[in-house]
């Protein structure tokens, strides 16, 4: 049970962690075309697929 418990937690802050990284890296747009830039790049490298698994 408390195994289960910390494999969750463990599980839960590195998606938490990710999604700060991500969200870092999209706030250093320039403008909404290097967002949208930036965006694509993160669906073609899978980085959202792999965030929640």
């Amino acid at each position: 049970m408390i195994k289960k418990l910390l494999n969750y937690l463990n599980k839960s802050l590195r998606s938490d962690s990710k999604i700060e990284i991500i969200e870092k890296y999209l706030s250093k747009s320039s403008n909404i075309y290097d967002l949208e830039e930036r965006i694509r790049d993160l669906e073609r490298s899978g980085i959202y697929n792999n965030l929640y698994n």
